[in-house]
Order: C-alpha cells, then structure tokens, then sequence
C-alpha cells in the first residue's frame, strides 16, 4: 500500500470529471451487498465536527430547526508579497480546532490550518469507533491499550477509550478526504517566496504543506493508519464520492474501516479563484454493517450527469424516483447545491422539510456534499424514532449525485457515535431524549 506520506493521490470529481448515470458505492441496508468493487453495508461508527459555533451533533440539528446561529462575520483577507489587494468579506469562521487529547501534540504547530481542522474531526471520530461506536465491541481493537477513562457529560458517565494504532491483523483503516482548499495558501506562498526571494529561500516546510493531500496524509500519519488514503477534489459532489470510495475499498478488501472526511478554509487566494466562503472539518467513520444491529447506516449512493439547461426538473424527478413507495423518506431532505432557485423549488415540491446547506454553514466547496451527509446523520442520532432521509448534491455543471441516510431497527439515541475529547478531557455525549430547539 505504500506509506500514507507516499500516496498524495488527487481524484477529481465534480466539475472535473463527468460521472456515468448509474454508479452507485454503498448498498442500501436492505439489498445485498455485490461481491466486486462497487461498495458494501456500512454503517456509521464514529463522527468529528469542527465548525464555527457547533460542538455537539445536537447544535448542528438546531441550525436548521430554526435555532439562531451567528450571521457570518467580516474577515480580512490578505496575500502578503502578492499583486492581490486585501479584501473584506463575509465568511463563516475561522474555527478553534480543538486538537483531541488522545493526538501526539508534537509538531502540531508546523501543521496547516486545514490539516489542523481535519486531523482534530478525524480524530474525534476515530476515538468514537475505537470506544464502540453506535454499538457493539469496538471496531478497530488497539494493542495495549491503557485503561479507560470515565467523564461526565450532559449528566451522563462516557466511557472514552484512549486510542491507539490498530493491530496489523485487525486490518487497514483507509483515509478518504474531499477538499477544494487544501495545500492552496500553501502553494501560493511558495511561488512568491521563489518569485520575491529566491528557490532557495523558501521554507522547507511548505513542500509537504502544499499538496492537495496534505489533510488525508496528515491524519494518516498522526493516527498511524497503514491504509490508503485519497483526496477528491472538484464541486460539492465530491463529498459523496468519497463515500462511494470508501465502500469501494472496504467491499474489495483494501481496507477493515475507514475515515471519511472534508475541509475548507477561505484565503485570500481561494477567494481569487472563486472557492467558498466557509472554514470547517468533518469526518465519519465507518465499517461493515453486522447483521441486525441498530445503528445509522448509508445507503445507495447513485452519481449520474444531468442536462445543466433543464436542472430544475432533472433533480426533482431525481427527487421523487429514488425512495420506495414503501419506504418514503420521513426525514428532511438535505441538499447542497450553490443555485438557491434550485433548492427553493426542491422546497416547494417536496413534502418534508428542506435542509439547504450553504445557506446555514456557508459553501464548503468539494466537502459540502459530505456535510450534507454529516447533517443526515446527525438528524438520526437525534430522532428518537427510526429515521429515513435523502442527502443530494448538485453541482452547476450537472453532477450530481444522491444517497440515503437511514437508522436500523432501532434509534441510535442510546449510541455512542459522538465522543469527542478535548485537551482538557471533556467529553461530549449524546443526547438521551429529544433537543430542544428554543
């Protein structure tokens, strides 16, 4: 498989590349998994969050409830050395990363922003998986491990397992990342070192720092996961076909389990070509479904190129024809998409509620489409029923792409998907009865 410093591996996706109709990466939990490369009953078992005012599942909840959330703030960007004048706009962020304590802090400061922001939702997630997951034993067994720690959180004792390396024979956990920003203020203040100073000149550091890669080789690295890891890069679609990759590998034996994650970050140079206006990081981690355990499970993803002159009416077909007639969707429908007239007319014909990413956490560019799934499994942790949910992700060129979210058997109010543990060792936990959204 190769070191994960080797694998700087940039998959383009969205607007980057046209996707035949058809191609799907995770099975629904009521299908049989295929025996080729194609994807395999996954199920959630573990979830990292870092966003701008968000710390619990539950606040990401409230944010489309209804609940009042910060109005993004005026930031000053700069490009020192560079043409580009500073500029001041409105942007969501930036965001504490809030390192788990269970990550060597050692060289931590070298890090990049974004590589801070993935490696924190990584790990976070990764600790939630070791310690059980939604339920049962833990996923990824570690080799002497130290005894379990117990906090109190929300009232209620957690029980955090310290994390460490899996066991070689317990199998790889693979690194999937999507990005539009990663490596990019990096990379530019190398060309204007070498521009302004000299090659020479040039801090060693940014090499590595620079590549679209730097994110997933960061938590492969830090977490010591021998899998392979991947960057898609590209539009909002991106994010699900991540997720498509990872049951991809899990189903042809490359990997036991996997973190499937995304990130961006605003700059004065991704401002210049364009990119979103939001800071963030957010991962699941998922695994092979075992059979009759209650638990959020993903289902059938499906990436298809539509006629970008007729994408109203393409999506919403898209809409109505993915759910069976028996198994309607009771959940919202979560999309992310940039065209607001596309998302208002999905609202107007759909009969739940409609959860419009970019207007409630800003554009998160390649990673929106993952964080439309985040949001779909948040929702399910927080409803105390079995819930059943669509997350689209529709780019302006015509991909798209759409999956379903579901909890099985049972609700996962009583899982142990969401334990993130700070420096100072405090845990969140989930919550045991329905939020409140004031």
């Amino acid at each position: 498989m190769g070191r994960p410093d080797q694998r700087r591996t940039a998959v383009p996706s969205g607007r980057d590349r046209r996707v035949p109709a058809g191609t799907t990466g995770v099975v629904p939990p009521d299908r049989d998994p295929p025996t080729g490369p194609g994807g395999g009953r996954l199920t959630v078992a573990g979830l990292g969050l870092r966003l701008p005012g968000v710390t619990h599942p539950g606040h990401l909840v409230g944010r489309f409830g209804g609940a009042s959330a910060p109005a993004p703030a005026v930031r000053r960007f700069d490009a020192p050395g560079s043409d580009l004048e500073p500029v001041e706009r409105p942007a969501w962020g930036p965001v504490e990363p809030r390192i788990p304590a269970t990550v060597a802090g050692r060289g931590l400061r070298a890090l990049p922003y974004e590589s801070l922001l993935a490696l924190a939702a990584a790990a976070a997630a990764r600790d939630a998986m070791v310690a059980g997951g939604p339920s049962g034993p833990d996923v990824v067994p570690t080799r002497a491990r130290p005894p379990a720690t117990t906090a109190t959180a929300a009232g209620h004792p957690v029980t955090v397992a310290p994390a460490s390396r899996p066991r070689p024979d317990d199998g790889p956990v693979a690194v999937l990342w999507a990005s539009s920003t990663a490596g990019l203020t990096e990379y530019a203040t190398v060309c204007v070192e070498a521009a302004t100073l000299s090659p020479g000149l040039c801090s060693p550091m940014l090499g590595p720092a620079s590549a679209f890669n730097g994110p997933a080789a960061t938590v492969s690295i830090r977490l010591g996961l021998d899998g392979p890891n991947e960057t898609l890069t590209g539009d909002t679609t991106a994010g699900l076909a991540a997720l498509a990759e990872a049951g991809r590998l899990i189903a042809e034996g490359s990997a036991a389990a996997a973190l499937v994650g995304g990130s961006a970050t605003v700059s004065r140079w991704s401002l210049a070509g364009g990119a979103g206006d939001a800071d963030g990081a957010g991962c699941l981690a998922l695994r092979p479904c075992r059979d009759g355990e209650p638990g959020v499970r993903l289902g059938r993803i499906l990436r298809l190129g539509l006629d970008p002159t007729d994408l109203v009416t393409q999506v919403r077909d898209l809409v109505r024809s993915r759910p069976a007639p028996s198994t309607l969707p009771d959940g919202p429908l979560v999309v992310s998409a940039r065209d607001v007239d596309l998302v208002d007319a999905l609202a107007a014909d759909h009969a739940r509620p409609v959860w419009h990413l970019e207007r409630v956490l800003g554009d998160l560019g390649a990673a929106g489409g993952l964080f439309a799934a985040i949001c779909a499994v948040a929702h399910c942790v927080h409803t105390p029923s079995p819930a059943r949910l669509l997350v689209l992700a529709v780019e302006p060129c015509g991909n798209a792409a759409i999956m379903e979210v579901s909890t099985w058997e049972a609700s996962t109010l009583s899982s142990g998907c969401w334990a993130d543990t700070s420096p100072s060792g405090e845990v969140t936990a989930p919550r045991t009865s329905t939020p409140t959204v004031s």
